[in-house]
């Protein structure tokens, strides 16, 4: 009997501290939100990609952004998480076309998770 009442303790306090990961705000992706699209147009509504973390959940010494072209050429890279992309050439101010890049975003959590995402972003320029 001692080895059930062993176990299901066990079980209960793993179930449990996995509950509270799921629910610690920094230990989730949800609240870093990466645009899939932006138009630099200086409208003031979405003119740069950057990444957005409005809960400080990103330990900014410990993050790096990409931004490649369709032909896998790196076009933007920062270290810094308040850095935004303007949508032009590697460090100019030559215009990137409209059109879709490659992003890929490396970070730490303040509490200790690396995360490395990729995706997609939409360049919207008027003609």
């Amino acid at each position: 009997m001692k080895k059930f009442k062993t176990l299901l303790i066990i079980t209960v306090i793993t179930l449990a501290i996995y509950a509270c990961a799921k629910d610690d705000p920094n230990s989730s992706d949800a609240n870093i939100i990466i645009p899939t699209w932006f138009s630099p147009d200086g409208d003031g509504i979405n003119d740069f990609w950057m990444v957005k973390d409005s809960m400080n959940i990103i330990n900014n010494e410990v993050f790096l952004a990409k931004i490649y072209d369709t032909s896998q050429n790196l076009i933007f890279l920062s270290p810094d998480k308040n850095r935004p992309w303007m949508g032009t050439k590697a460090d100019s101010t030559i215009a990137c076309d409209t059109g879709y890049y490659y992003y890929s975003v490396q970070y730490k959590t303040w509490g200790g998770l690396n995360r490395f995402r990729v995706g997609m972003v939409f360049l919207s320029r008027k003609p």
